[in-house]
């Protein structure tokens, strides 16, 4: 009898499968394949890289990242951020204006095929146009100062909110539109209710998108008629300042990185709201 028992038992051990390892990653290993593991593995090679390469190439090619930090507190010692001020503050002008104009202009051609047909060939052609090469007339009709620059910021910034905004109302569900006209919906009140809620992550990808080519479309302004932040730019390459130039740089690239990811998060935040269906336009 415990010859049978030990014989039983030990085919249970044999049978007993082992236990497997814990598929779940670790801490460490589920934040690097993370978003914002991934994020510091390739900003920390960037910063490797360049900081690696300040110090093979020496100051006359670029400035290592203790001398770009003493840049950054000369240009606000020197009070180069005042002129910095003064552009966003042109650019942000601009922006609006372009919001102002590019937004109802999109909404309309995404509504009605009679707008699309009018505006969409004028709107494609100017997309694909290169912004740089209509500065020279810019100049000849605005001059070089406010004018000039918020036009230009315009010209950037423009597109892409038309181009979001007319597609995003054009693929509005149809039914909730057929259910609005069943109970003599006003258009206006269809727009307000319907087509914006309906389109707004659409609306908001294309003022995100807007916004970082208005950082551009500012910065390009300047520098082509020399003045403000693009004077600064320009004069400090020339000179081999590099401290201060990337210092500048830098700047205005953490500016429009972080308002990109709030722009982004908004984006996110509005995508349940979204009302999508087939296209469909009158």
């Amino acid at each position: 009898m415990a010859d049978s028992l030990t014989r039983a038992k030990a085919k249970l051990r044999v049978r007993t499968p082992l236990k497997s390892r814990d598929p779940r990653p670790s801490a460490i290993g589920r934040f690097i394949s993370g978003k914002w593991g991934l994020r510091l593995l390739v900003y920390g090679g960037l910063v490797v890289a360049w900081q690696v390469t300040a110090m093979v190439k020496g100051p006359f090619f670029a400035p290592t990242i203790p001398e770009t930090v003493v840049g950054i507190g000369d240009a606000w010692a020197n009070g180069y951020y005042l002129t910095l001020l003064d552009s966003l503050r042109q650019m942000i002008v601009g922006f609006l204006l372009a919001l102002v104009l590019a937004i109802p202009l999109g909404a309309l051609m995404g509504r009605f095929r009679v707008m699309e047909d009018l505006f969409a060939p004028y709107v494609n052609t100017l997309f694909v146009t290169s912004k740089e090469s209509l500065l020279p007339l810019f100049v000849i009709i605005f001059g070089t100062q406010f004018g000039y620059r918020v036009s230009v910021v315009i010209l950037f910034a423009f597109f892409f909110p038309v181009m979001n905004t007319a597609a995003g109302v054009r693929f509005v569900d149809q039914h909730l539109v057929e259910t609005a006209r069943a109970f003599c919906t006003s258009r206006w009140r269809m727009f307000k209710e319907i087509y914006l809620p309906g389109a707004s992550p659409f609306i908001v990808a294309g003022i995100r998108l807007g916004l970082g080519m208005s950082f551009k479309g500012f910065v390009i302004a300047e520098i082509w008629v020399i003045t403000g932040t693009g004077r600064l730019l320009v004069e400090a390459g020339s000179l081999r300042i590099l401290d201060t130039y990337f210092a500048i740089a830098l700047v205005i690239a953490a500016l429009g990185i972080g308002t990109n990811e709030v722009l982004k998060a908004l984006e996110r935040r509005l995508r349940p709201y979204a009302r999508l269906g087939s296209e469909g336009q009158v």
